[in-house]
């Protein structure tokens, strides 16, 4: 199972500080960055695009593939940017989405994976065809702050899309620790997504180790 290594920060300092961690520390091989909009969640993180993609320009190359988890209210009309930040993935939310088709059209043509998110409280029934999805996000918390603790309807969930057929990647995402992601690989998850247990640990890469070990 992957280990996804993600940034909840309120600035741009903190998140290229993470960025470079991620891969002169933890060794990942890629990592995602939340961008909230303070709308869609309560809580606010770093989101403007501008920065990476001036980071991009200057760097050239993480060495990793970077994603973004847009938690916004309007990731169809800010989707076009992130593109040109050199996402190697987005990770976009069934509740806001205006034009799956159109989203998803985007992402092929510009060569990024995308991946559709769903809240918690989101039943799987309503998000209609699944096996139009390559990867399907469950969150285990509430869209927005790192920390937040796991919602055990998740293994549920996990083991719907299995039992409806779904045969693409299942991302968890959300109150991941040893335990939690031991219990989503065994009901079929294919990746762990974890913010607070590897960078609130002492040692962010042994917290990551660990994960992988699970």
């Amino acid at each position: 199972m992957k280990v996804i290594p993600a940034i909840n920060e309120p600035t741009f300092e903190k998140v290229k500080e993470k960025i470079f961690q991620t891969r002169d520390i933890l060794g990942a091989l890629r990592v995602h960055i939340d961008v909230t909009d303070g709308k869609f969640t309560a809580h606010q993180t770093w989101n403007d695009v501008s920065d990476l993609i001036n980071l991009r320009f200057i760097t050239n190359n993480f060495n990793f593939n970077l994603g973004v988890h847009l938690m916004v209210n309007n990731p169809d009309e800010i989707i076009d940017s992130w593109f040109s930040a050199g996402m190697h993935a987005i990770v976009a939310h069934f509740e806001t989405i205006k034009n799956i088709d159109l989203i998803l059209d985007k992402c092929e043509k510009n060569g990024v994976e995308f991946v559709l998110a769903v809240n918690p409280s989101t039943a799987l029934d309503s998000i209609g065809d699944i096996k139009k999805y390559k990867n399907i996000e469950l969150l285990a918390v509430e869209p927005g702050s790192a920390g937040q603790k796991f919602e055990e309807i998740t293994i549920e969930k996990i083991k719907q899309l299995r039992t409806k057929g779904f045969g693409g990647k299942i991302v968890i995402d959300g109150g991941i620790n040893p335990e939690t992601a031991k219990k989503v690989r065994e009901a079929g998850a294919d990746a762990i997504v974890s913010a607070s247990y590897i960078w609130n640990n002492l040692n962010p890469k042994k917290g990551y180790e660990e994960l992988k070990a699970a």
